[in-house]
């Protein structure tokens, strides 16, 4: 992402979540409360979007848009998340007190997990220009979050941690990390996951990452040279990837088990498929995963 600037990927996602409900056939899927909350975030840290996704002229011209780029990003993006809230949920009823969200963009999961565990520590950890967008937005409600504003390509993790007393190095944690690790380089992915178990020995971590494709490039299977072309010119190209084959032994070698791994279409019944047509099935390419330390727990 460029200098100074709040990401734009993560606008995106917030924006995608909100035209995700357009899908009416699988509005009961969706995460609600997230939707919710994003669309009230919204509403603070960017009020012209947020009136314009109110406008079913520019949802349907949005819509469109995604048809002739990434057909089915938005559904994948309400999926994704979807998925997410349930592992988390899993970890925390099995027993994590911390949560700690990576590139946490304008994503609600800390707000929604501390209106049901209130006793929870959450920390959400962005970029600066990111964080501050986001923190001004939330304003005095977000004070149950602890905020840090880290470039993590230039901090590392366990180190960030360390530096804030209200972490616990001891207590069991899980780490999320949605949409970030394709923006990643590998060898810098293979030391997040290094420093996640550094940090917090007994842990788990709920991530997403994308596959090579045939070229061998990380993208989504149905990708579009113009999105590509505007995410290097914002900054924020697509950097790695991970084999689904290969990723057990990758996670393994840094420190992991792998539990789970899912496809955003994986969580779809065929009933719920059927429903869709084409153009409405969500993007794949993008898989959701939950691994755990070796002294951790299993909690999937």
């Amino acid at each position: 992402m460029k200098e100074n600037k709040p990401s734009n990927t993560a606008l995106i996602v917030a924006a995608g979540l909100q035209l995700a409900t357009d899908t009416r056939a699988l509005t009961h899927l969706m995460p609600a409360e997230a939707q919710q909350r994003g669309a009230a975030l919204l509403r603070k840290a960017y009020p012209g979007l947020a009136r314009l996704l109110q406008k079913r002229w520019f949802r349907r011209l949005a819509l469109w848009a995604e048809r002739t780029t990434l057909p089915g990003i938005s559904l994948h993006f309400a999926l994704r998340k979807r998925r997410l809230r349930q592992l988390a949920q899993q970890a925390v009823e099995g027993g994590c007190r911390q949560v700690v969200v990576l590139g946490a963009g304008f994503d609600t999961l800390c707000a929604e997990l501390l209106a049901v565990h209130p006793h929870l520590r959450c920390f959400e950890i962005d970029h600066p220009a990111t964080q501050l967008k986001k923190r001004a937005a939330v304003g005095p409600q977000g004070a149950a979050i602890v905020y840090l504003g880290v470039d993590l390509a230039q901090q590392p993790l366990a180190s960030v941690l360390a530096q804030c007393p209200p972490f616990e190095s001891n207590v069991p944690t899980l780490f999320v990390a949605e949409g970030l690790l394709m923006y990643v380089p590998l060898d810098a992915v293979a030391g997040l996951f290094r420093q996640m178990a550094a940090a917090a020995p007994d842990c788990c971590a709920a991530f997403t990452w994308l596959a090579p494709q045939a070229d061998g490039r990380p993208n989504f299977t149905r990708p579009s040279r113009l999105i590509d072309f505007w995410l290097k010119l914002r900054g924020e190209p697509f950097m790695s990837a991970m084999e689904r084959a290969k990723l057990p032994d990758f996670v393994a070698a840094n420190g992991f088990a792998l539990r789970s791994i899912n496809d955003s279409i994986d969580l779809l019944s065929p009933a719920e498929l059927g429903q869709l047509d084409g153009a409405a099935v969500p993007m794949v390419g993008e898989y959701i995963c939950f691994a755990t330390t070796t002294e951790s727990t299993q909690r999937d």
